[in-house]
């Protein structure tokens, strides 16, 4: 669930999309609390009271969280160019949030790929005339 959390992160990256990076960021602490604490957004809850919350259930510090919320926000909210330094620094955040949330005793597991070998057929027991 990280993993693909930061995929798509990295999307946004590798376009020099650092703004973009980063509103995607809260997207996927967003989807990673739904999924791991069953926490969602209310539609009347804003992203700095959901952050907080998240923090507050993931024992994540007040700082870190406040420090991401910001770089979001001016993100988010601003017109201010999101520089690489930027976004490198709100992704640092990030990553100690999933921290937090992992350390929480939730265990993540990506999902296995399905096998492609079929399944081995049984042989037809032959009955004996008597």
């Amino acid at each position: 669930m990280f993993t693909s959390v930061m995929a798509d992160v990295r999307i946004f990256e590798q376009r020099q999309d650092y703004k973009g990076a980063v509103i995607a960021s809260f997207g996927g602490l967003a989807s990673i609390a739904g999924g791991l604490l069953s926490m969602s957004r209310s539609p009347s809850q804003t992203g700095r009271e959901f952050g907080f919350a998240v923090a507050g259930r993931a024992n994540i510090s007040n700082e870190v969280m406040d420090e991401y919320l910001t770089s979001f926000e001016i993100a988010r909210y601003t017109d201010a160019e999101i520089t690489y330094d930027d976004y490198q620094e709100a992704i640092q955040r990030l990553d100690i949030c999933f921290r937090g949330i992992r350390e929480q005793g939730v265990e993540v597991i990506e999902p296995a790929k399905k096998s492609t070998k079929k399944p081995a057929k049984r042989r037809k027991t032959i009955k004996a005339k008597t």
